[in-house]
């Protein structure tokens, strides 16, 4: 006897890989499109810019203050060590749990290659990876007194 919805399962799970696929293709290509108008939008205006006086007088102007800072480079900013440690600990929680449910129902499934083992292994190993993980990332945080920085300032 096999799992009635593996295949409807395993059909959607294939379905869903195959659109986020495309979607993050056209969404990354959609953003080169947009930054690449952008920055020729950009060079063409600072082209004008032949001196330091018409450069002082695109600054001192609201909309030319606000051309500068959207031309400056984008940093992405740092992660607070407390960000990223919360993060590895609920996707280790989450993960762990998960691959517990998924043993769960590979006992009370009467097919023995349904794949709930393989997941369920799989998740666990992960969740326990990313909880360890947390673990060490917050000694060495506290080692280097990353945390006690980020209270302080």
């Amino acid at each position: 006897m096999s799992f009635p919805l593996a295949d409807t399962v395993q059909d959607a799970i294939i379905g869903a890989t195959w659109a986020w696929i495309v979607w993050v293709l056209f969404s990354t290509l959609r953003r080169y499109l947009i930054a690449k108008a952008r920055a020729g939008l950009h060079a063409r205006v600072l082209d004008r810019i032949d001196s330091a006086e018409s450069l002082v007088t695109l600054a001192s102007s609201d909309p030319g203050r606000h051309f500068l800072e959207s031309i400056a480079i984008e940093e992405a900013p740092r992660e607070a060590p407390f960000a990223r440690i919360l993060f590895g600990l609920q996707a280790g929680i989450v993960l762990f749990f998960f691959g517990v449910a998924m043993l769960f129902v590979h006992h009370h499934v009467s097919d023995p290659e349904s794949g709930f083992m393989i997941f369920g292994t799989g998740a666990i190993g992960l969740g326990i990876g990313f909880l360890v993980a947390a673990a060490i990332s917050l000694a060495v945080s506290q080692r280097l007194g990353l945390l006690s920085r980020e209270r302080n300032g």
